[in-house]
């Protein structure tokens, strides 16, 4: 599976009467966008602002982030499952601007007001030192600022958030389609001679059984109680993976995240120089009960010696202590299997 991403990079964003990309310039249409956003009616009320870097300004509500990404060819549409069909991703060719977000601001009366199932959101600063935790106040960042109406249940509002979100991003990237991009990677996994060791990466991730969302989807699929699953690594950038949109704190990872996964790209630099990157296998964490645990770690190490690994690299997304013992437990099944 070859996937082809071309990289359009954003320096400037700028307010006109259209929408289009010009030599790293973004010209946004204020009503076109809004009105794209209001095409959904369970949004009361919806504006467009912009936050740049170094600026004096604080993003508040912030319920997610998104590289803006598009298709130009290959099979399905970037998020698949919400703003298309389910098809498998990862091959064809990709566009995304880099250097800017859409970072939704949201508003609406929950229905869960406390406890983990509860919506929180986060917020960025542009400047200052808490400005340098994040990657966030680096990037220009486009933020939809919504109200929702009210009555709206935890799931819609999440999947209204999401869908004006990836509707947004999707329309910025669709004004490269005819331009030339200013650099193209290619991502695949050739095969290659035995000599080089065999790598699988783990990538845990926290997913909660009891809250409306489940925190991360695959396909727009909520992943709760599941067994790991083996995955293409270029459906990363294609954002077959996406986030729960009413948790926006910064312990929660974004959809951004999933898109410019680090580990994902960096295995892929190594690929044919110090190793065999054979893949990702997706790894639901936070089994609540002993059992679970040792079900999923025995489950990936199986995964990964039938793939015939000779090591994985494992990481996860949140700091807590069950989903720090099923990622040691993990480790430890994997050792065992060598």
């Amino acid at each position: 599976m070859k996937l082809e991403l071309a990289t359009f990079p954003v320096k400037d964003v700028q307010f006109s009467n259209q929408t289009s990309y010009n030599n790293g310039v973004i010209e946004i249409c204020r009503d076109e966008l809004v009105a794209l956003i209001l095409e959904d009616r369970r949004i009361e009320s919806a504006d467009l602002d912009v936050a740049f870097p170094g600026e004096q300004t604080r993003i508040v509500r912030i319920r997610d982030v998104v590289e803006p990404r598009i298709k130009v060819s290959g099979s399905g549409c970037v998020f698949p499952g919400i703003l298309g069909p389910v098809e498998t991703v990862g091959k064809g060719r990709t566009h995304r601007l880099s250097g800017v977000t859409v970072m939704p601001s949201a508003d609406y009366r929950p229905t869960i007001l406390s406890g983990t199932s509860a919506q929180n959101s986060g917020i960025v600063d542009m400047w200052g030192p808490v400005a340098q935790v994040t990657p966030f106040s680096s990037t220009i960042n486009i933020v939809p600022v919504l109200k929702l109406v009210n009555g709206v249940t935890e799931l819609e509002a999440h999947a209204t958030i999401q869908l004006a979100e990836f509707k947004l991003a999707h329309r910025l990237a669709e004004t490269t389609i005819d331009i030339k991009p200013e650099n193209v990677e290619v991502f695949e996994l050739s095969p290659l001679k035995p000599t080089l060791p065999r790598v699988v990466y783990i990538l845990s991730f926290l997913s909660w059984w009891h809250t409306p969302h489940s925190e991360v989807a695959y396909y727009g699929l909520s992943i709760r109680e599941s067994m790991p699953f083996f995955i293409h690594p270029n459906e990363l950038f294609d954002g077959a993976v996406t986030t729960d949109t009413r948790h926006g704190c910064g312990d929660y990872m974004t959809t951004w995240y999933f898109m410019n996964q680090p580990v994902v790209d960096r295995l892929f630099r190594e690929h044919g120089k110090r190793l065999d990157f054979l893949g990702v296998i997706l790894q639901r964490t936070r089994f609540e009960a002993e059992l679970g645990k040792q079900v999923t770690a025995a489950c990936v190490s199986q995964m990964a010696k039938l793939m015939g690994a000779d090591g994985v690299i494992i990481t996860r997304t949140t700091a807590s202590g069950a989903n720090f013992e099923d990622a040691m437990m993990t480790l430890q099944a994997c050792e065992k299997k060598t």
